[in-house]
């Protein structure tokens, strides 16, 4: 059975640096960072506290990236997730960019729970929608395996579509994940200009069930054209596993289990966030 994931109520996200990125990558520019609740620097452990008592159970940290693609993460935030995810038994997910330094990363295996990773290997991804120089892209790998080496549970991000990358680039960042032992991997769809036609993302998402035999998951930044069409045959010619942000229609047509979290927690706490009436939760 597929399982669909939205945040209702027991899951939710946080920005550490408010509005502001310095990045600016070219399909967010920090718009989304206006939804997101700001946490003033040394206050982590106090919102974390409070969303908790609120009867939040989950929390995604996220943030504004620095020019070199990190979330400015220190390593005395890193301590307020560890004494909050012990106080409040939280689990905590985490955007993290392309962090590499071996002391945050170890400092972050008794922290968090999850890095959500967006991973390329794609110059065009690289260098024109998240803006960085040409001798960033051996970076992904470099943050990967450092990881990966220390432990952390990450589950990398990949666009099934760009309008900048091609089908056989795909096929090689799903190659290297798998490579690398990983068996779970959340595809994107990039939202823009241009909207890529159904029955390309249905050979693109074909082609990536074929290419990794881990588990795939239909992630939270595609277009709505997309989810409003799309999605359904996804779910019905059992390309994905888990979809995030399904619509009320397609709970109702494939009897999805829903869960108020993201789409990227472990097997393990999903018991935490399952939805008892899930169609009505999505009205």
């Amino acid at each position: 059975m597929v399982l669909g994931f939205q945040h209702i109520r027991r899951f939710t996200i946080v920005s550490i640096t408010g509005t502001s990125c310095w990045l600016n990558c070219r399909f967010c520019r920090a718009r989304f960072l206006k939804t997101m609740p700001r946490v003033e620097r040394g206050d982590l452990y106090n919102t974390l506290r409070k969303l908790a008592q609120r009867g939040v159970r989950g929390v995604l940290v996220s943030g504004g990236f620095t020019r070199d693609a990190r979330l400015p993460l220190t390593l005395e935030d890193v301590e307020e997730l560890k004494k909050a995810k012990k106080d409040f038994n939280l689990l905590i997910s985490l955007h993290l960019g392309l962090e590499d330094r071996v002391d945050v990363l170890e400092a972050l295996k008794d922290a968090i729970d999850i890095v959500d990773f967006e991973y390329t290997e794609s110059p065009y991804i690289a260098l024109w929608t998240r803006r960085l120089s040409a001798n960033d892209l051996h970076r992904y790998k470099l943050a990967l395996e450092r990881m990966l080496d220390v432990g952390l549970h990450v589950v990398p991000h990949v666009f099934l579509w760009h309008p900048l990358r091609l089908a056989e680039e795909l096929e090689d960042e799903l190659r290297t994940l798998r490579d690398y032992g990983l068996d779970e991997v959340t595809l994107l769809v990039y939202m823009g200009r241009i909207t890529p036609s159904l029955e390309r993302l249905r050979l693109l998402l074909e082609k990536a069930r074929r290419v990794f035999d881990g588990k795939l998951y239909l992630g939270c930044m595609r277009p709505m054209v997309v989810r409003k069409y799309f999605d359904l045959v996804a779910v019905r010619e059992g390309l994905v596993e888990r979809i995030a942000v399904p619509s009320p229609r397609l709970v109702r047509e494939t009897s999805m289990e829903l869960y108020d979290a993201c789409c990227s927690i472990p097997d393990n706490q999903l018991y935490q966030f399952k939805v008892g009436e899930a169609g009505a939760a999505l009205e």
